[in-house]
C-alpha cells in the first residue's frame, strides 16, 4: 500500500493497493485504487491526464488535449486507428474452410492497451445518448441489487420483545458468468473490447469469467484480482478447443443468474483437435452448469446464438443485435 505521487503535479490523495488484504487496514472513507503492481504508473498517468483535462475545461476555451499532453512532457502518446473487421484476411483451405486469421492480434492489442492518450467521460456519453444501447442492456442484466435479496420472515421470535415480531435475513446473491471467445476468428476490435471490459464487468457485477481459445481458462470472482489482461490474451491463444471447455462445464454443479456469451459460430460441440463432435442434446446432458438467462453477442449474426453457449439450456434468451458495428 502506498500513496500515489506524481513528479509533475500534486495528485488527489489516493492510495494504491495491490494486495487485497490491505484494504481492511484503511479507515472507512479513505479513497484507494486496487490493481496489479505494474498498473501503478498507468494509474498515476491517468490522474495526471485528469488534472490537465479539468484545468483545460475550466479555461472555457477550445483546446487540443493531445497537444496539451505533449506540451507537458507526454511525448510517448500514440495515434491509433481501428482496422475495420471486413479488412481482416483469412487463410482458407482448398475447400474454403477458415483455418486461421492472418493478422497480428497481439501487436495491435498491446498498442491499444498502452495508448491512453484519449480522455473518455462515460457520463457525458450517456447524457448525449451516444453510448451503445447494448452496453446499457448488459449493465442492467448483470446488476445485482442487494435489497432484492433481503427476506423478511414474519414468524421469527424476538427475545427482547418476547414475541413473534419477524426478522430480516440476507439471502445469497446470484452469481453471473461471462464467456469470452478470443480465438483467431474473432475480429481484433471485438477481442480487445472483450478483454478491456472483462475484469471491470466481473468485479462490478459479481461474475465469473471463462476465456476460451487454444485453452479455456476460468477466473472465478474470488480470483479476478489475479487477472492480467495482457497475459491472459497470450495464454489463451488464437485457436479453438473443446476438451478443457467441456471438462469445466461438466466438473461440478454451478448456478448462474445471467450468462453473457461473446463469440461466433465456433462451438465446444465441434470436433476440435483430440476430441470428437457432440450433438446439442449430448452436450446439454454433459453440462452441469445451469443459467437462468443467456445474453448472446454473436459477431456475425443477429439470429444465431454465440457457439460457446451451445451446452446450456437457459430459461430465457436475449440476442444483442448489430453490436459489432459500434466497434468498426
Amino acid at each position: 500500500m502506498k500513496l500515489l505521487q506524481s513528479k509533475l503535479f500534486e495528485l488527489p490523495k489516493l492510495f494504491f493497493i495491490s494486495n487485497k488484504a490491505e484494504i481492511d487496514e484503511l479507515p472507512i472513507g479513505v479513497p484507494f485504487f486496487y490493481g496489479d503492481e505494474h498498473l501503478e504508473s498507468a494509474v498515476i498517468r491517468v490522474l495526471e491526464y485528469e488534472i490537465l483535462y479539468q484545468s483545460a475545461l475550466k479555461s472555457g476555451f477550445d483546446f487540443n488535449f493531445k497537444k496539451i499532453l505533449r506540451q507537458n512532457g507526454f511525448n510517448d502518446i500514440q495515434d491509433f486507428d481501428w482496422i475495420r473487421t471486413e479488412k481482416l484476411e483469412y487463410h482458407t483451405t482448398s475447400g474454403g474452410t477458415i483455418t486461421t486469421a492472418k493478422i497480428n492480434h497481439k501487436g495491435l492489442f498491446d498498442t491499444f492497451i498502452e495508448d491512453v492518450s484519449c480522455y473518455v467521460d462515460i457520463n457525458v456519453l450517456k447524457s448525449l445518448n451516444v453510448f451503445p444501447i447494448w452496453m446499457q442492456d448488459l449493465e442492467a442484466a448483470l446488476t445485482t441489487n442487494i435489497h432484492n435479496h433481503m427476506l423478511y420472515t414474519p414468524n421469527s421470535y424476538n427475545k427482547k420483545l418476547g414475541g413473534m415480531y419477524g426478522n430480516m435475513e440476507l439471502q445469497s446473491l446470484p452469481r453471473n458468468l461471462i464467456i469470452s471467445d478470443l480465438s483467431g476468428s474473432i475480429p481484433k476490435a471485438v477481442a480487445t473490447m472483450e478483454l478491456t471490459l472483462a475484469k471491470h464487468l466481473g468485479e462490478s457485477f459479481y461474475a465469473d469469467i471463462l476465456f476460451t481459445g487454444s485453452k479455456s481458462i476460468l477466473y472465478t470472482y474470488e480470483e479476478l484480482h489475479t487477472l492480467d489482461v495482457k497475459k491472459v490474451y497470450d495464454e489463451v491463444g488464437l485457436n479453438n478447443e473443446a476438451v478443457m471447455f467441456r471438462k469445466l462445464l461438466s466438473s461440478d454443479d454451478r448456478v448462474y443468474n445471467t450468462c453473457i456469451c461473446i463469440g461466433d459460430n465456433h462451438s465446444p460441440l465441434a470436433s476440435w483437435h483430440n476430441c470428437g463432435s457432440l450433438s446439442k442434446e449430448a452436450g446439454k446432458k454433459l453440462c452441469k452448469w445451469k443459467i437462468n438467462k443467456l445474453i448472446s453477442l454473436h459477431t456475425t449474426s443477429n439470429t444465431y446464438l454465440a457457439g460457446y453457449s451451445d451446452m446450456f439450456e437457459p430459461k430465457e434468451v436475449e440476442i444483442i443485435k448489430d453490436w459489432v458495428t459500434y466497434l468498426n
